[in-house]
Order: C-alpha cells, then sequence, then structure tokens
C-alpha cells in the first residue's frame, strides 16, 4: 500500500473559473455611403441619429458564424415629399433607450494548476512537481463583433450581410499557455 500512496498521495489541485457576461449594445443602421435620393437626415437633426427599426427577433435563424440575425432589423420608412423631401416628423426607428438588445460575446477562461509533493525522507524536504494552465481549455475569447448594419435606400435591404455580426477581433492573450516548474524544499 505504501508503493500506490507515492502516486496517489499529496497531489493538489487549483484553479480560477471566469465567466463574464458579454457588454449589452444595440446595433448601428445606416444607409450605404454614397446613397443618392436621401438629403437631410433620417432624424431632421445632425445631433440624433437614427435608429434601428426592430422587425424580428434578432436572435432567431442566426446565420453560422453570426452573432444577431441582422435580418431582424430594417431602417425605418422616411415619409417623403415632392422631389424627394423629407416630410413629416423625425423617423428614429424603435430600437433604442435601455442597455440594448443584444450582448457582445462571453468571456469563459479557465486557469489550473496541479502541483505533486514528493517527501524526501523527512516532511521538511520535499520535491513539488507544478504544472500549470492558463486558459486550459484553450477556448477562443472574442472581444468584439460588427455591429453596423447597412442598407440600400431604396431595397431596404442589408447590403453587407458578408461582413455584419462577425467577430472582429479576439482578446489577447487569449491562447493556452502552460508552465511547468520542480522545486526542492528543505
Amino acid at each position: 500500500m505504501r508503493a500506490l500512496g507515492w502516486f496517489t498521495d499529496n497531489w493538489q489541485f487549483s484553479g480560477i473559473t471566469s465567466v463574464q457576461s458579454g457588454a449589452p449594445f444595440n446595433p448601428g443602421c445606416g444607409l450605404t455611403s454614397g446613397s443618392k435620393g436621401v438629403t437631410g437626415g433620417y432624424t431632421g437633426t445632425p445631433d440624433v441619429g437614427q435608429r434601428c427599426l426592430v422587425i424580428g427577433d434578432p436572435l432567431a435563424n442566426i446565420m453560422p458564424g453570426r452573432t444577431f440575425n441582422p435580418g431582424a432589423f430594417a431602417m425605418p420608412a422616411l415619409a417623403t415629399g415632392p422631389n424627394n423631401s423629407i416630410v413629416g416628423p423625425p423617423a428614429l426607428g424603435n430600437l433604442g433607450g435601455g442597455a440594448g438588445v443584444l450582448r457582445h460575446p462571453t468571456v469563459t477562461n479557465f486557469d489550473m494548476t496541479l502541483t505533486k509533493a514528493i517527501p524526501l525522507g523527512s516532511e521538511k524536504r520535499v520535491l513539488k512537481l507544478q504544472a500549470q494552465a492558463y486558459n486550459a481549455f484553450n477556448h477562443a475569447e472574442f472581444s468584439s463583433e460588427n455591429t453596423g448594419i447597412q442598407f440600400g435606400p431604396t431595397t431596404n435591404l442589408v447590403t453587407n450581410l458578408n461582413a455584419v455580426g462577425l467577430h472582429t477581433d479576439t482578446v489577447k492573450g487569449s491562447n493556452r499557455i502552460l508552465a511547468f516548474s520542480a522545486r526542492i524544499q528543505f
């Protein structure tokens, strides 16, 4: 039994798990650059930007690799008059206020340490072998995604579908890091 104890005794495992929800946000909505026929602003003032019109569930029917469904948003319809002049009240859209309808990616991290103490004849003399793993499961940590939706001025369809809702950056230091050490304590 003493031989078995040499392998099974004096182990220590410790770790830190961090789980952080993503910050809330609202996607931005705008027309493609160079849109003709739309003058002035959607809101009638340069101090207030237009907001998206929510027309569906942004978390339903998400395409692979996306964080939200841009098809759930549209530009509010402009009340137009003669010669494409904007008439009527400002078109703000129904998105806004509060913290946001969507959340940025969550951050999940696992840091672990495994230590084996091997007695060397007495309690004072010990060989300690240690393995440390930072981001032990090598879980990708994304820090942001493309949240700006661009619409065609005449079709009100999403024109930047190949980029919107995709991750744009990973958190620095998110790769797995391993460290090993051996220490004699006397």
